[in-house]
């Protein structure tokens, strides 16, 4: 889902916006997330933004009011419910597979995060901190997985594969937010010797399958 921050119709100044602003406001967002990938947004200036966007600050000011901001719009064009994930809740799960397809879910989660990591901490914090514009895309962003989830957990419930003290929707916002902190600290996991990131997305995948209903032997 992609809201009206990331796909607006007209600039500050309330002029609709042609080919021509959309390329723009495109290569300002471009280069905030570059300049993103290799320092603190605290650090990052207007003046820095359009440089590397080759525009002048005050075209910045036509499609942004702040760094903030544009962070935030480009925050808004991360769906972590990819494609491919997404199929995966479309296939058929069973006792057989659950554990492959509950890995699959986990590296291609993962690796999401791997591509987007120095954004999703940025726009993660600023909702932590109470941000509504980040707080809101971050929810945009894993609603149709957390929805996905749900539907396999009930589905899983009603079945009476897996226990239905917990909601469901309760259960799939934990798995959700196990699969979020392995993604941010993924790097951890990796520079240690004793907690392999292997094993964590195993164990993370067994919380999965179990969850829909289909633990592994």
């Amino acid at each position: 889902m992609k809201t009206a921050l990331a796909q607006p119709k007209e600039n500050q100044s309330g002029q609709r916006m042609g080919a021509k602003g959309l390329k723009t406001r495109r290569r300002l967002i471009d280069a905030t997330v570059d300049l993103l990938n290799g320092i603190p947004i605290r650090d990052i200036k207007v003046v820095d933004i359009a440089a590397r966007a080759k525009t002048a600050s005050a075209t910045f000011y036509l499609y942004f009011d702040s760094v903030i901001e544009v962070v935030c719009a480009a925050s808004a064009e991360l769906v972590q419910s990819t494609p491919q994930i997404m199929a995966l809740f479309d296939s058929e799960w069973t006792q057989d597979n659950s554990m492959e397809k509950a890995i699959s879910l986990v590296r291609l989660y993962i690796a999401f995060w791997d591509g987007h990591r120095a954004l999703l901490r940025t726009r993660n914090l600023a909702a932590e901190e109470g941000d509504v514009r980040f707080v809101q895309v971050r929810e945009d962003s894993v609603r149709p997985l957390l929805v996905a989830l749900a539907d396999r957990i009930v589905a899983a419930q009603q079945a009476g594969r897996t226990p239905s003290f917990a909601p469901a929707a309760a259960m799939s916002g934990t798995i959700m937010m196990m699969l979020e902190r392995l993604g941010a600290l993924m790097d951890v996991h990796r520079a240690r010797s004793d907690v392999t990131l292997e094993g964590m997305i195993a164990a993370c995948a067994q919380q999965v399958a179990t969850s829909v209903g289909f633990p592994p032997a």
